[in-house]
């Protein structure tokens, strides 16, 4: 039996919010880093605009979130795409991926407070330039010397050996 906090950041619920975007923004083919950035941007919106609420909590370090949280969007994509829940497109500039129709019903039946939420975060990227908002993830995560710094120091934590 699954205890309540066991699908939290599950490939279902990573699934379920990729599901959600794909449906909400109109025409969207997405890549994985695409994905992987707005996924923690409509879990952390509140970093990037202080007028929406963020979904998952302002922890220290969440920023971190960003280096182990790749692995399970790969999942759930391809669990997404075992159930043919979206589809995946081939092109000269990479791949991408899209949503399928029968999404849109699936998402419009969703309506606990979480997905109320999350649908309300991805309206606000419909408001903005899609890729305005992807530059300014990754100015604000990866132009910060500091969460770099943060990261490296703590790989090092807890081996015997010196960084060279």
């Amino acid at each position: 039996m699954m205890n309540k906090y066991s699908l939290l950041n599950s490939p279902i619920e990573i699934s379920l919010r990729i599901i959600i975007l794909l449906e909400s923004i109109e025409n969207s083919h997405f890549d994985v880093d695409d994905i992987l950035l707005l996924d923690y941007y409509i879990l952390h919106i509140n970093d990037f605009d202080t007028k929406l609420k963020s979904i998952h909590p302002a922890i220290p370090n969440r920023e971190n979130e960003i280096f182990v949280r790749r692995k399970g969007i790969q999942n759930s994509l391809a669990l997404l795409e075992s159930l043919n829940l979206i589809q995946t497109n081939y092109t000269m500039e990479g791949i991408t991926y899209s949503s399928v129709p029968s999404n849109k019903t699936f998402s419009d039946y969703l309506e606990t407070p979480y997905s109320i939420r999350l649908k309300e975060n991805i309206k606000s990227i419909n408001v903005e330039n899609l890729d305005s908002i992807i530059a300014n993830i990754k100015e604000s995560l990866f132009d910060n010397p500091q969460l770099w710094i943060d990261k490296f120091n703590t790989l090092g934590e807890g081996n015997d050996h010196e960084w060279i």
